[in-house]
């Protein structure tokens, strides 16, 4: 009886393996970035003057999906995750072709001998929340100069 007993719980244990693995929900995959591509963000620190660095970031452009309606939104430029540039574009008549913005100040301050990377996340009409759209090596800013 006591061998009828152990057979059955196996049985029942293996069941419920098969069930929790066959029924459980499928992982979230995370949102592409079907509609948007970024050229490749480049960037680096100079020395500026007298104690003063300063992080240079190269012109670059957003890919947006003409076909799939596509507009940008936003884009935001970060150094060590801390924002240095936020631009939103007009609600009523937003870029639906690749952008290359103009930036307002091409460099922006630093420290020196502080190591750093840039990146860039953007979002278009159809992506809910900005995504990373580019990123550069992490750099160290030149120490200071007498």
């Amino acid at each position: 009886m006591k061998k009828w007993g152990i057979l059955i719980l196996s049985g029942l244990v293996l069941a419920g393996a098969i069930a929790f693995f066959a029924f459980r929900p499928s992982p979230t995959t995370a949102q592409s970035l079907d509609t948007l591509f970024a050229s490749p963000i480049n960037g680096g620190c100079y020395i500026a003057g007298p104690n003063q660095c300063k992080l240079h970031v190269d012109p670059f452009t957003i890919n947006i999906d003409q076909a799939a309606g596509s507009r940008l939104v936003e884009f935001t430029l970060f150094a060590n995750g801390s924002p240095i540039y936020a631009f939103k574009t007009d609600v009523s008549n937003p870029p639906a072709n690749d952008y290359s913005p103009s930036l307002v100040a091409v460099d922006f301050a630093a420290t020196c001998g502080t190591t750093y990377y840039i990146n860039m996340t953007a979002r278009t009409n159809d992506i809910p929340s900005p995504l990373n759209a580019g990123q550069t090596a992490q750099f160290t800013c030149p120490a200071n100069v007498p």
